[in-house]
């Protein structure tokens, strides 16, 4: 029998989008499929017996451009989509061409896949938590750009919505056909005392991951994190500062993929902007978060509510974090003593399971 080809198309804007496909991408390869992948995001991210295949010379997606991790650019994102969509439909067709031998294809949450696969005439399904159209709707002068967006999702089968989305009636109003599944997120593969002795962090003391979605943090005063001695701190690239700025209980690590979520959930504590990734990690592993804002993205309500209500979170002013000055939200955050709600956790699979079962039957009759 021939194994099933699946494409896997993702946005390259941030890492969220990227770790849950990737873990759609390796449950898929579990049951047997080939794997094709299309996206901008960095190839270490996804397993490596997928086939990355190769950009035709522009990205997939412009998503959110961004100056730094905590800052959005909304008028380059006007631009960058206008010279995008300029010429869209000759993209599709190239990216069509892409898809030749697939069976179908799966997009996180890029418009010029769907266009894409119903121009090579094969089935596609939106995968997310949000969608771009409602995204930008809520900026200035983004309606043509929005209605660009909403044609090509409506060439979807279906959309496979995943948990922390919103409930407003129009944010997936594009799609005709929706079909929840549960929660895609990492659990840790190691000890929390074997990775704390691998990496050199004290057995006891509360750790604490900063973390802003594979982005810098332009401003963050890393040598302030020496006044809360009570805690160890922790960055990865591509947080960065000069080595005369770093406190002694600082600590620059540079785990691997496949290792980070095992380092995330070593830590007592994620500071960090909420974005899908940090937020599913962080509930699955249960890691208190300490989050901050990240500026007009509808996203972040949704987010900042499920942290609230689903796990032990609290805010903490965008201000404060740049300063170093966490030690006091550090202290009331380890003294909740919220529940944690349980969550299903095996979305990955579940979409895995949809997208073959879609290459032999009608998605109606799918159970």
């Amino acid at each position: 029998m021939t194994r099933p080809t699946v494409a896997v198309a993702v946005s390259g804007h941030g890492f969220g989008h990227a770790v849950r496909a990737a873990e759609v991408a390796r449950a898929l390869l579990e049951r047997g499929a080939c794997v094709l992948l299309r996206t901008d995001a960095p190839g270490w991210l996804f397993p490596p017996e997928a086939k990355l295949l190769a950009s035709p010379g522009w990205p997939l997606d412009v998503g959110v451009v961004q100056r730094d991790g905590l800052d959005m650019d909304i008028d380059a994102t006007r631009i960058a989509w206008r010279g995008f969509s300029r010429d869209f439909e000759r993209r599709a067709e190239v990216e069509a061409h892409l898809l030749r031998d697939v069976d179908v294809v799966v997009g996180d949450i890029p418009p010029l896949a769907f266009a894409a696969a119903a121009k090579a005439e094969v089935p596609s399904f939106a995968m997310t938590n949000f969608t771009w159209d409602w995204i930008y709707a809520a900026w200035p002068d983004f309606e043509d750009i929005v209605a660009r967006i909403r044609s090509s999702y409506a060439d979807a089968q279906a959309l496979l919505r995943l948990p922390l989305h919103s409930d407003d009636p129009e944010a997936f109003s594009a799609f005709s056909r929706i079909r929840d599944v549960p929660l895609i997120a990492r659990h840790a593969t190691s000890d929390r005392d074997a990775v704390r002795r691998a990496y050199g962090l004290p057995s006891k003391a509360p750790v604490v991951l900063l973390s802003f979605g594979g982005f810098t943090a332009n401003g963050l005063q890393l040598g302030r994190l020496g006044r809360w001695r009570q805690y160890v701190f922790v960055l990865t690239p591509p947080i960065a500062t000069e080595a005369h700025d770093m406190a002694d209980n600082v600590r620059m690590l540079n785990p691997p993929a496949a290792e980070y979520v095992s380092l995330l959930a070593a830590c007592d504590v994620v500071v960090t902007k909420p974005g899908y990734g940090i937020v599913a990690d962080c509930l699955a592993n249960r890691v208190a978060v300490l989050f901050t804002d990240r500026g007009p993205f509808r996203e972040y309500d949704v987010l900042a509510d499920a942290l609230l209500h689903l796990g032990r979170a609290r805010y903490i002013a965008r201000e404060d974090v740049l300063a170093g000055e966490l030690g006091p939200d550090l202290d009331a955050l380890l003294e909740l003593r919220m529940p944690w709600i349980e969550q299903a956790t095996n979305g990955a699979e579940v979409v895995a399971d949809l997208l073959l079962q879609s290459v032999t039957m009608d998605f109606e009759k799918m159970s």
